[in-house]
């Protein structure tokens, strides 16, 4: 027993960092995709996680996730709010951003562009720039 205690605890923990858009009032949603489906407007299939953002940008966290690729969407959203809301070109209206810092111009990113991986034992820091 002891000496399992002298091995550290694995975890797949994935943090989010998010900058920019500092003065935007609002929680920081954070939603996370083990697949294209819904991506990047719509629930994730991996869950939610809503805060407030930190001194050090903090924003997300997401614990004991299995080891994989998954695809990420982080907005500033007001309270109440469930989604991003868009314009009639499609734009969202709110501060968001993927993982990889995609953006397009004239199409959202795709789930495939947004990959990142989970790897057994390791915690993955995302660092997501949030912009209109």
């Amino acid at each position: 027993m002891a000496a399992l205690a002298a091995f550290p605890a694995l975890a797949e923990d994935v943090i989010v960092v998010v900058a920019g858009a500092a003065d935007v009032p609002g929680e920081v949603a954070c939603r996370l995709y083990d697949s294209p489906r819904n991506f990047p407007f719509g629930k994730g299939a991996e869950g939610e996680v809503r805060s407030r953002r930190g001194a050090d940008g903090t924003a997300c966290v997401f614990r004991d996730l299995a080891p994989g690729q998954y695809a990420l969407v982080a907005a500033i959203l007001p309270k109440g709010q469930d989604d991003v809301t868009r314009d009639f070109l499609g734009r969202p209206r709110q501060p968001w951003g993927v993982s990889n810092n995609i953006r397009h111009a004239l199409r959202a990113p795709r789930h495939d562009e947004a990959i990142f991986t989970v790897e057994r034992g390791k915690t993955t820091r995302l660092a997501i720039t949030l912009a209109k």
